[in-house]
């Protein structure tokens, strides 16, 4: 609906003014539907994932912070929370070291047994002539809901595979089946000896029963599959 509303303005009005609005607006309705509180993962305690998740949403959203994940899913699945938040890795990074799974959230979040699944992605919008020293942070929003489609979508996964599969093995894995993404992180945890987990976003949407996945598991790097959730791909401003 946003981006048709940005879409149908031209350059007659501000993208971003619209998109503020109509997201203010959007919040404040959702709020006098039902309850609405927001828990936070922030195991380094950064004030940016709250100003973030305020500008996405409102100034009113009661919002408390967490440094466990599974204190997050806990809230939710207690309806004492209705929207987690977490952060998204950066790609950039090397990340392969072996670690606890306080971070890795999406680690825990793919075998979350409540139907958490992410569905928005936070900023909503990405500016066309970014400021090198301007906030890079990504966040994704996670609810209880079942998965909706927009006009132009990415998905999230987890895969898991043998410890001794590279990259580049699981990104020609994805080519071969006609998928195109991304590794924002490769991790191996200390709990889960001899497997790496990995998480990428890929362009589209798709869910875990759809043929093309079948055909990715039954590829050379034998993975196992889930599906985080979607969201819709940023606008361009």
């Amino acid at each position: 609906m946003i981006k048709n509303l940005v879409n149908l303005a031209e350059n007659k009005f501000p993208k971003s003014t619209i998109i503020n609005i109509w997201r203010k607006i959007i919040t404040t309705a959702n709020m006098n539907e039902q309850a609405l509180r927001i828990a936070i993962h922030t195991p380094r305690n950064i004030a940016d994932y709250t100003y973030l998740t305020r500008e996405f949403y409102n100034n009113d959203v009661p919002i408390i912070n967490y440094d466990s994940a599974n204190s997050v899913v806990a809230e939710l699945e207690n309806n004492q929370a209705q929207i987690g938040i977490f952060a998204l890795p950066d790609s950039s990074e090397e990340n392969e070291k072996k670690e606890d799974t306080k971070e890795n959230w999406w680690i825990s979040l793919a075998n979350n047994r409540i139907g958490l699944k992410v569905f928005a992605k936070i900023p909503f919008v990405e500016f066309e002539q970014k400021d090198k020293n301007s906030n890079s942070i990504q966040l994704v929003a996670t609810a209880i809901k079942e998965p909706e489609k927009s006009i132009c979508d990415k998905s999230l996964i987890t895969i898991e595979t043998g410890k001794e599969i590279n990259k580049s093995a699981i990104l020609s894995a994805l080519k071969e089946v006609g998928l195109e993404g991304k590794i924002l992180k490769s991790a191996q945890v200390m709990q889960f000896d001899g497997i790496k987990f990995h998480l990428i976003e890929l362009d589209g949407f798709y869910l875990e029963n759809d043929e093309i996945f079948k055909k990715l598991s039954q590829s050379k790097i034998k993975p196992y599959i889930k599906v985080l959730g979607h969201f819709a791909q940023t606008i361009l401003i």
